[in-house]
């Protein structure tokens, strides 16, 4: 939801996080009330699981700020990203800190609603190396809090904060309740917990779709898959697979009930170190002897994000980007942010507005930015937020955003020479089954050079085979009479009868592909020839 610059605190000479919300992403009102909100969430949980906050404000010029503590460490992402999966005995070690942080969390009336990998970072402290915390309060629940709301004066409802939709999460990891739009406690973040554990052992997460509304289905009503349907190799005691499926249960009350709970059921299970069980103490900032060095009160240099390493993260990112060296003078004075982000920023910001206007809804107005930004810093290309979002506006149902973001991919393999998003472009012209999307990306492929790869014939034949209309798949005779593949003749010759059954009290047999029959037998002759 930011830029995250790595900081210091001139008096007393400590690294910290600042995270700034760009200026033109600011412009966002539900962007800067869930800003204030991470802000204020994060202050409430005092506990060294989750990420702390030192201050919160506004500078002169409207721009946010947060500051956080520094943390060094590996994101739970970047951890499965690399090994795929963690060994049972760690992964429940893991899942024991976050539920601790839960336990506190929700006692204090703060539900997260987006426990996920992204969300959980590991560090080492108290001689422990898989020490986690959760980051990103941004779209935290907080109950019975009224008065909190209207003191501040930076609160609103959760009405209006979710206006774009109903369904707050992500969906791989969301509760059967959240996906519904149903009222939630802190149960719905113990299933997903439970969902990320559940990967964190198999490798895979239990449900997957290639359509959002298929994934919140499967959360609703799809039985969870065993550990030997998705893992066969794997060697995990049955009560660890049965702690998983309590945790997954689809009905919220017959969910494992608190978080303490959960935590009890684990130690039953594994009997923990006693420094790593209690993870209730305060513990110090571990801060890296390196780090100091670095600090200078100007920007010196740009640090990018390196996926899969143990780098300097800053605490609570929720936008993977730039990580700049900055000084901050608490009580001496605001710095000149303008100044402070320097010109080459500019891209860079382009991009998280883009993420931002991604999660307003706005699509057609994130792509955009992304195409500026695109065109000041070919290399953006790569960022690995803006390819999710545009790969979820790939499945959106209105055509204007599908059709905006196969263009986009174009302009990236035109651009940029982005030969993944080249496959993808190809892979959508040749098996796509939507017909609109797949003749869209074959005619994008086909002007950015690609068309040559595009399976036409498997095309045609998506398009034979489920055309709406027996004017649509006559369309498709005709063009595979043009392909001139005779790997056509087999599907040509039985789409000249599609039998089906008309909707009458006395059932009638209807050939509803009579319209094409002649052109189809007369497109078998043609290719026989060739």
């Amino acid at each position: 939801m930011g830029c995250v610059y790595l900081a210091e605190h001139i008096s007393i000479q400590r690294p910290v996080a600042l995270k700034l919300l760009h200026p033109g992403v600011g412009e966002i009102e539900e962007v800067t009330r869930r800003f204030e909100r991470e802000a204020f969430a994060i202050g409430r949980v005092d506990h060294p699981n989750c990420v702390k906050v030192s201050d919160f404000g506004k500078l002169s010029d409207g721009t946010f700020y947060m500051v956080l503590e520094l943390l060094d460490g590996l994101l739970l992402f970047d951890l499965l990203d690399r090994e795929r999966r963690v060994e049972w005995r760690r992964a429940l070690h893991i899942a024991r800190h976050v539920l601790s942080a839960l336990s506190y969390a929700h006692d204090a009336g703060i539900i997260h609603r987006d426990i996920k990998p992204e969300n959980v970072i590991l560090v080492d402290e108290d001689d422990d190396p898989d020490f986690a915390k959760i980051l990103d309060f941004g779209i935290a629940k907080l109950h019975d809090d009224a008065k909190a709301e209207q003191d501040t004066g930076l609160m609103t409802n959760d009405a209006k904060l979710t206006q774009h939709g109903v369904t707050i999460g992500t969906p791989t990891y969301i509760a059967p309740e959240q996906a519904y739009g149903l009222p939630i406690d802190g149960r719905a973040d113990l299933y997903s917990l439970s969902v990320m554990l559940y990967e964190m052992i198999t490798g895979v997460p239990p449900f997957d779709a290639d359509e959002v509304g298929a994934l919140l289905r499967m959360h609703v009503s799809a039985d969870v898959p065993t550990f030997d349907e998705v893992a066969p190799e794997l060697e995990v005691p049955e009560a660890v697979e049965r702690l998983l499926r309590h945790g997954l249960e689809k009905k919220a009350d017959e969910r494992i009930g608190t978080a303490q709970q959960y935590i009890d059921r684990i130690d039953e299970l594994v009997e923990l170190k006693e420094h790593h069980a209690s993870g209730l103490r305060e513990i110090p900032l571990r801060i890296a002897g390196t780090l100091r060095r670095t600090l200078t009160p100007v920007v010196t240099r740009v640090v990018p994000r390196r996926r899969g390493t143990g780098k300097m993260l800053a605490a609570a990112l929720a936008v993977m980007g730039l990580i700049g060296i900055i000084a901050f003078a608490f009580g001496g004075g605001e710095p000149d942010v303008s100044e402070t982000i320097a010109p080459q920023g500019e891209a860079q910001g382009l991009v998280f507005r883009g993420h931002e206007l991604t999660s307003a809804d706005r699509n057609l107005e994130a792509l955009s930015a992304y195409e500026n930004a695109i065109s000041l810093e070919p290399e953006l290309a790569a960022n690995r937020r803006m390819r999710n979002n545009v790969e979820k506006m790939l499945a959106k149902r209105s055509p204007r955003v599908v059709d905006a973001a196969l263009d986009f991919l174009g302009k990236l393999v035109s651009e940029t020479h982005d030969w993944a998003a080249a496959d993808q472009l190809v892979d959508l012209a040749s098996s796509s089954k939507s017909r609109q999307k797949r003749h869209k990306a074959m005619s994008i492929a086909s002007e950015v050079g690609l068309g040559d790869q595009v399976d036409r014939l498997g095309s045609y034949l998506l398009d034979l085979r489920r055309g709406e209309s027996c004017g649509a798949r006559k369309d498709a005779v005709a063009n595979l009479r043009a392909l001139g593949d005779k790997k056509a003749i087999p599907a040509l010759r039985k789409a000249r009868k599609r039998i089906r059954s008309d909707g009458g009290i006395v059932k009638q047999k209807l050939n509803t592909n009579a319209c094409l029959r002649a052109d189809a037998t007369e497109a078998v002759r043609y290719l026989q020839t060739l």
